[in-house]
């Protein structure tokens, strides 16, 4: 039997542990970022890196007020994917949610959500540390970005489509 969508937000969704766990790495991850930002500012060059190309190449430069955007950046994905956590009714699932299977669906659903937001976390943390360094990105990070958030995807969907 199918419910209406406004039924199965009422289904009390409690924090598991891997959210909790995933939440508090992004959270070290976040805090820890902006006072190391905030710390080694000062260390800055005037201009850093601020664009890099697909292969990892720097192709951008601008001033070193710019790393601030980066680190609100973090903060706005943070933000934002923890407040879609907050409202499960308007969730976009792969399989039809019912009564027998929403605490399971929206469960697993969560999960995705929140190591995908830790992936991204991880990978503006990265880039934030190579603006720092003057470096350019290494040739494997989009290939291993894409495979982290591909698998990552993958295992949840299979995750939600079977029917344990």
């Amino acid at each position: 039997m199918q419910i209406a969508k406004n039924d199965y937000h009422t289904c009390n969704l409690k924090r598991t542990r891997l959210v909790c766990l995933v939440d508090g790495l992004c959270a070290v991850l976040l805090v820890g970022c902006t006072i190391w930002v905030a710390c080694r500012y000062g260390s800055l060059p005037d201009r850093i890196p601020v664009h890099y190309g697909a292969d990892g190449v720097i192709d951008g430069y601008g001033s070193k007020s710019t790393i601030w955007m980066l680190i609100a950046i973090m903060w706005t994905v943070f933000g934002l994917m923890s407040a879609v956590e907050l409202f499960p009714k308007h969730w976009n699932t792969v399989v039809k949610i019912t009564k027998e299977n929403h605490v399971r669906v929206l469960s697993l659903t969560w999960h995705f959500m929140s190591t995908t937001k830790l992936a991204l976390l991880c990978m503006f943390a990265y880039i934030v540390v190579m603006c720092f360094s003057g470096m350019n990105l290494s040739a494997l990070f989009l290939p291993i970005l894409f495979t982290v958030l591909g698998a990552n995807s993958l295992y949840w969907i299979v995750r939600l489509t079977l029917n344990r």
